[in-house]
């Protein structure tokens, strides 16, 4: 990841010299801002890193598998990750660091549970599939409701909304959407319903939910007069 920046940062500037849309001292201007709005960020993907380490060097993986792996259901596995994910994105703010905080744990947590239930087979390889996505899923989830994530900050500062009034607004939609995937698509994926299936079924219900409980705002009632 931090190649990857430096590399991308280095070609914006060429690119942006070469076509003489900035001077080298605008652009390294330019970089600098960006760099200082980007700080808070990278503090916190740094510490989000530093957690991971510290997770990795007291054996946490190790601790919940020997905790976990003969009681938790191999075909839930999938969606307790989801809300773990998304109660660690919601809580810390940021889905990168939920990512690399809980992968680690994840995936040999997964791997224990199939394997303590006899489940250690390409046959059930959808569950360790599930909980991976699910581990992303639930961390951009929680960091999309997060009132202290940087890319909710900035959704309510660059539309001019007041910010508790934008986390309050979007939070049911998101709730919806969040229940019906862990109800319709996560839970059963785990059982071995078809996901097209679930894809579908869950498209109707947020659709009926939608067509039957959902209300026209008065803004755009007044706007559409």
């Amino acid at each position: 990841m931090l190649w990857a920046s430096l590399l991308g940062a280095m070609t914006a500037a060429i690119l942006t010299i070469s076509q003489g849309i900035l001077s080298s001292h605008e652009t390294v201007d330019a970089w600098f801002g960006g760099v200082k709005a980007m700080m808070f960020a990278m503090i916190v993907l740094v510490l989000a890193w530093a957690l991971a380490a510290v997770t990795a060097d007291l054996n946490t993986a190790n601790y919940l598998v020997s905790k976990l792996a003969d009681s938790l259901s191999p075909e839930l596995v999938p969606a307790a990750v989801f809300v773990l994910s998304a109660i660690t994105a919601f809580t810390t703010g940021t889905s990168w660091g939920t990512m690399g905080i809980l992968m680690p744990l994840i995936i040999p947590l997964t791997w224990a549970v199939l394997g303590a239930n006899g489940m250690a087979d390409p046959e059930h390889m959808h569950i360790l599939y599930s909980a991976i996505a699910c581990n992303l899923a639930g961390a951009v989830w929680g960091d999309h409701c997060s009132p202290i994530s940087d890319t909710t900050v900035l959704s309510s500062m660059a539309s001019g909304c007041d910010h508790i009034e934008h986390v309050r607004t979007q939070m049911p939609y998101a709730m919806m959407v969040g229940t019906v995937a862990i109800a319709v698509g996560t839970i059963p994926g785990g059982y071995g319903f078809p996901p097209l299936l679930s894809i579908i079924i869950g498209a109707a219900l947020l659709f009926a939910v939608l067509r039957y409980f959902g209300k026209i705002s008065d803004n755009a009632v007044s706007i559409s007069h």
